[in-house]
């Protein structure tokens, strides 16, 4: 996996810590306080709803829990709090939990980003998808020159999106930016604010017309951004121009 900034992983809220069993055996644990953005979904009605949840890891057992708040299609805030659920191993840092009742949580967490997804059934054929701030750290960029055609592929940035409360902006930062065709990165993190987010029954569009990045006045602007996280925001997608490049991006967020 690439190497992500100090500033993107301090998003993620990470507090650890080191409890004892009733036989005095230490029990590794890990709280995560952690933003968690959530589109309730029945049919073509999608409610956004932002709060935050507090999770606890037990990497003696490999189980998870948390709770949270968000809104429901009724528009009304509700509670989860989950049973304690195992952790299975998917690949590498990635695992899956699942509640024993049919319609409680289920979903994926990277252990080594603190990137979480999940989702549960609400009465009558409404669903929730909630996610962590969305953080794609499994990409590929293919950058173009349109001059010449030439082009450059580099599975080296990573692409986390921060919600706003309202789910209509975001903040984009860019891990290991290269606006060149020859690999170079120009920036450890590069930062847009004000970005466009339309929720979807899928997950979210995101655009901008022209942005120009944090602390960079001139340089990095970027035109034409669309993304498109689909598949309940398990799959990235998307395309902007900067330094007269064409840039495309696809992914995955586990």
């Amino acid at each position: 996996m690439k190497k992500l900034s100090v500033l993107i992983l301090s998003l993620l809220a990470i507090t650890l810590f080191t409890s004892c069993s009733d036989n005095d055996e230490p029990v590794n644990k890990q709280t995560v306080s952690s933003t968690i953005n959530s589109r309730a979904i029945s049919g073509e009605d999608v409610i956004f709803s932002q709060g935050t949840a507090k999770v606890e890891i037990n990497f003696t057992d490999m189980t998870i829990q948390f709770a949270y708040d968000y809104k429901g299609i009724d528009e009304m805030t509700h509670t989860l709090t989950t049973p304690v659920m195992k952790l299975t191993m998917k690949s590498g840092s990635i695992y899956s939990f699942k509640s024993s009742d049919a319609k409680g949580p289920q979903g994926n967490i990277d252990l080594a980003t603190g990137m979480m997804s999940f989702s549960f059934t609400l009465d009558g054929d409404a669903n929730v998808y909630s996610t962590t701030h969305l953080l794609y750290a499994y990409t590929n960029t293919k950058i173009t020159n349109p001059d010449n055609g030439f082009t450059y592929d580099h599975n080296q940035s990573a692409y986390l999106f921060a919600l706003d409360a309202s789910g209509e902006s975001c903040v984009m930062k860019i891990s290991n930016f290269s606006p060149n065709t020859a690999g170079a990165v120009e920036a450890a993190e590069i930062q847009y604010n004000g970005l466009n987010v339309t929720p979807t029954t899928q997950g979210y569009i995101i655009t901008a017309p022209e942005v120009s990045p944090v602390g960079y006045t001139g340089f990095y602007i970027i035109t034409d951004l669309n993304v498109i996280l689909d598949s309940q925001c398990n799959t990235i997608g998307g395309t902007f121009k900067c330094n007269d490049l064409e840039f495309n991006i696809t992914g995955n967020m586990f």
